[in-house]
């Protein structure tokens, strides 16, 4: 009878065993070749996001209030497009699951994000010293020089495309990241398995793409990138390094706004 329940046991535990490498060894769908190809189309096309928002707010201080309060309402139009149909493809080609959020899951996110606000800053500094200015050149394009800011009202842009500027660099833009750089790139070319590979790889693609120009930008970036990897590799759960990029990204808008705000009403 003893020998009959060890075995029952055991045929139980090599069931399991292979039940669980099978799911860690779960491979991407498709060829390779064509989902990289794919990757690199999302990659350019999640670009023109934030390049249409950047030109429809620096333009305009030139245009009326409806010309801007138009152009903004198309920019949400195609952006909302762009992101369905990202969504749409990586739900189609993940094999991780969805899964929700407790308690403790939000407050390790939180942590990522102040161990990330701590790595920028100290990065930030070390450019301070190097080049002079705490800003990488990607934040100076999208944000502005910090050693010129607008002090004249009449030089703001409309409000509608700043705060729209504002909502696409907080909330958006982490969202479309995260579904490409973490989420396609690791489900889509990658067995579920994979760890460091993944990682580097798209965390140096994530610091490229971020138009770096000195080693200090890109390792910054790119040590960004891995937090937001390891973010998401813990669970298998992009949503996850997406609230982590979040808060950091609302950080910035939160000081842009009362920037902003400030110089309006005074």
């Amino acid at each position: 009878m003893n020998d009959y329940h060890t075995s029952t046991e055991q045929r139980y535990n090599e069931t399991n065993s292979k039940i669980e490498s099978s799911t860690k060894n779960v491979k991407p769908r498709g060829n390779i070749i064509l989902n990289i190809l794919i990757f690199i189309g999302w990659m350019l096309l999640s670009q023109m996001v934030i390049l249409i928002i950047f030109g429809i707010l620096k333009l305009s201080s030139i245009f009326n209030s409806f010309n801007g309060a138009i152009l903004t309402c198309l920019f949400i139009v195609i952006a909302t497009i762009i992101t369905w149909l990202i969504r749409r493809y990586y739900i189609r080609h993940s094999y991780e699951e969805r899964q929700k959020f407790k308690l403790k899951d939000i407050g390790i996110n939180i942590g990522w994000a102040v161990l990330l606000r701590v790595l920028a800053l100290a990065f930030s500094y070390l450019l301070h010293i190097t080049t002079g200015s705490g800003q990488s050149e990607n934040d100076k394009m999208l944000l502005g020089d910090a050693n010129h800011q607008i002090s004249d009202a009449s030089q703001l842009p409309q409000i509608f495309p700043f705060l729209m500027f504002i909502l696409t660099i907080s909330i958006l833009t982490p969202y479309l990241e995260e579904l490409i750089y973490r989420g396609i790139f690791k489900e889509t070319l990658f067995s579920r398995a994979a760890f460091w590979l993944p990682l580097i790889l798209s965390s140096l693609i994530f610091a490229l793409q971020h138009s770096v120009t000195d080693i200090i930008s890109i390792l910054m970036f790119m040590f960004m990138g891995i937090i937001f990897y390891l973010a998401y590799s813990r669970r298998g759960n992009v949503r996850d390094s997406m609230m982590v990029h979040m808060i950091h990204n609302s950080t910035t808008g939160i000081i842009l706004l009362i920037g902003y705000f400030y110089v309006l009403l005074h």
